[in-house]
C-alpha cells in the first residue's frame, strides 16, 4: 500500500512494545501519516488502522523479503530491542537487528528522509553505578562495549553520504500503558503491590535505601511520542541526540506514601528484595487477585517482568539528565511526574489490567 502524495510514510519497528505501540496510537489518527508496523507479533492494544508485517529482525532473510513492501517509507522509527531471558540485553544481537533492517531497506527505500532510534540513560552508564549528572548529550562515551553505541555507529556508517538523516532519543524508565509488554515500570509496580496487598503486607520498597533516596528522572511515553515525531520531522534535529525525560526530579521516598494510598495500602519499610526470586511462587496469589477483580490477564508474566524490576530498583545513585539541549532546539514539553504516576496507574485500572 503506497502513501498518498505528500503523506509521510512511517515504519514503526517494534510496535508491539510500549514505545512503538504508543507512537502508533499518536500517528495513526493523523492524516499526515500513513503507518506500517513491523515486529514478530502484531501490536496488542493499538493495532487498528495500520498495516502490519510480521518480521524477526534477527533473520536477515525475513528483512530482505519484507523490504519491497517498504520501498516508499519516508521515516523509520526504530523502537525494537532484542532481550533475552532475565532481561539480558546482548550487544551483538542488538547491533544485528539494526543492520539487518537497514541493509535490507536502504537499496530500495529511495524516499527515505529520516531514521530514528530510541536509546536511553544506559548510554551514560546509568545501570552500572554513579555517573556524571545531570547527563548531557555531549558527555563522552564510557569505555567498553554498549549496545547503544554499536547501534548508533551502525546507523551513522550507513548514513554517510546519504540524503536521509538520523536522530536518537534518550528517555529513562518509560512509563505508560502497554499490553503484552511487561518490562514496564508501572504495570510491574502495580502487580507487585497487588500481590503484597493480597498477602496482607504493606507496600514495602523492594530496593536499597540508596535507591529509595536517589534523585531520579523518568519519561512519560506520551511525552516521548511527541518528541519522537518532533525530532523526526524538524530539520534542525538532523543527526542529533536528545535526552527526553519529564523535566522534573523525584525520589521514590517522596512518592511512596502516595502510591501506597493509590493501591489502598499502608506504606511499608525499605526491604531489599530479589523480586525474580520472591515472585517465583506467587502465580496462585496473582491468579486469585485477577479472578476476584475481573482482570484481563491471569498469568503474572503478562503484566510484570521481575528481572526488569530488579534492575529498576537496584540503582542506588542519582539518575538525572539535562533536557536543556532539547529545549534549545525547540522541544519544550514537560510532564509532572507525580501526576503521571497516578494517571498511568489509573489507566491500567480502567483497562482491568491492574486492580
Amino acid at each position: 500500500m503506497r502513501a498518498a502524495e505528500g503523506v509521510k510514510k512511517a515504519l514503526i519497528v517494534g510496535a508491539s512494545g510500549l514505545v512503538g505501540g504508543n507512537l502508533l496510537e499518536r500517528l495513526r489518527g493523523d492524516p499526515a501519516w500513513h503507518v506500517t508496523t513491523l515486529s514478530r507479533r502484531p501490536p496488542a492494544l493499538h493495532g487498528e488502522g495500520a498495516q502490519h508485517l510480521p518480521v524477526d529482525l534477527l533473520d536477515a532473510a525475513q528483512c530482505r523479503a519484507a523490504a519491497p513492501q517498504l520501498a516508499d517509507t519516508t521515516h523509520i522509527f526504530f523502537c525494537a530491542r532484542s532481550v533475552e531471558q532475565n532481561y539480558v540485553i546482548n550487544v551483538d544481537a542488538n547491533r544485528l537487528i539494526v543492520e539487518n533492517l537497514l541493509d535490507a531497506m536502504l537499496p530500495t527505500a529511495t524516499k527515505l528522509e529520516h531514521v530514528q532510534i530510541i536509546h536511553g540513560m544506559k548510554w551514560y552508564g546509568s545501570n552500572l553505578g554513579p555517573y556524571r549528572t545531570p547527563a548531557k548529550e555531549w558527555h563522552p562515551r564510557l569505555p567498553g562495549r554498549n549496545f547503544y553505541y554499536e547501534q548508533l555507529d551502525a546507523l551513522i556508517e550507513r548514513q554517510k553520504g546519504a540524503r536521509w538523516s538520523w536522530s536518537t532519543l534518550r528517555p529513562h524508565f518509560i512509563c505508560g500503558v502497554s499490553i503484552g509488554s511487561p518490562s514496564n515500570p508501572l504495570s510491574t509496580l502495580g502487580a507487585y503491590a497487588a500481590v503484597l496487598r493480597e498477602l496482607g503486607e504493606p507496600l514495602h520498597f523492594p530496593g536499597l535505601q540508596g535507591a529509595f533516596d536517589a534523585a531520579m528522572n523518568i519519561t512519560d511515553v506520551a511525552l516521548l511520542s511527541k518528541a519522537m515525531e518532533w525530532a523526526a520531522t524538524e530539520p534542525c534535529c538532523a543527526n542529533e541526540a536528545f535526552n527526553i525525560v519529564n523535566g522534573d526530579t523525584f525520589r521514590w521516598r517522596d512518592v511512596w506514601v502516595m502510591l501506597a494510598e493509590h493501591f489502598g495500602m499502608k506504606p511499608g519499610t525499605v526491604r531489599p528484595t530479589n523480586l525474580r526470586e520472591y515472585m517465583a511462587d506467587k502465580q496462585p496469589v496473582w491468579e486469585h487477585v485477577a479472578k476476584t477483580n475481573g482482570l484481563k490477564f491471569e498469568r503474572l508474566e503478562a503484566v510484570a517482568d521481575w528481572a526488569f524490576a530488579d534492575v529498576m530498583f537496584a540503582g542506588a545513585w542519582e539518575q538525572t539528565a539535562s533536557v536543556v539541549k532539547a529545549h534549545q532546539y525547540g522541544f519544550t514539553g514537560m510532564v509532572d511526574t507525580e501526576e503521571m504516576l497516578l494517571r498511568v496507574l489509573g489507566e491500567y485500572r480502567t483497562l482491568k489490567i491492574l486492580p
